[in-house]
């Protein structure tokens, strides 16, 4: 696991604190593939794409 030049890996595995498991997170996840984490209040929207992308080796899209 490396982390981006930019974010130290020990901050983004700090960033994702859980997945949310709801029904509407649920319909969401089936319906438009996406996910919902809660986060670290003080993480930014880059940090997060990191975070994901460092720990489930995938490709973000878009953070909202």
């Amino acid at each position: 696991m490396s982390a981006p030049k930019k974010y130290p890996a020990e901050r983004l595995m700090n960033v994702v604190l859980a997945p949310v498991v709801s029904e509407k997170s649920t319909r969401v996840a089936d319906k438009n593939r996406q996910y919902v984490f809660r986060v670290a209040d003080s993480a930014t929207k880059p940090e997060v794409k990191a975070a994901i992308e460092l720990l489930f080796k995938t490709k973000v899209q878009s953070v909202t």
